[in-house]
């Protein structure tokens, strides 16, 4: 197999498979679940950029090793990369929260209405 192929492997357990088993066992234990969470809100919003991006990202040298170490750096517990990205990113997730706030509240009527 070639060296890309795994690499891909590495990626995906990296970023995928081990945060995945770690979020399950935080839920069950309800210990640093904050962590994950974050996580999760990340790496779905760099998974989506690369979604819309119609792979443009990928043709950035050294792109997928950055974003093999970058999800590494979030969940690694002496760099806690997801809770400094998240009390960075509060005050603008509290912004989006505010503007939401009207729609919020008419989806929890059309909610009581079902």
């Amino acid at each position: 197999m070639s060296a890309c192929i795994y690499f891909c492997l590495l990626q995906l357990i990296a970023s995928i498979i081990y945060p995945l088993r770690q979020t399950y066992q935080a839920y069950k234990l309800q210990e640093k679940l904050q962590i994950w969470v974050v996580y999760w809100i990340l790496m779905s919003s760099i998974y989506l950029l690369e979604e819309i991006s119609f792979g443009i990202l990928f043709m950035i040298p050294g792109y997928s090793m950055f974003k093999t170490f970058y999800a590494i750096w979030l969940y690694h517990e002496k760099t806690q990369g997801a809770l400094v990205v998240g009390t960075l990113l509060k005050p603008v997730f509290n912004k989006v929260k505010g503007i939401m706030a009207p729609f919020q509240e008419k989806l929890d009527i059309l909610e009581k209405v079902k």
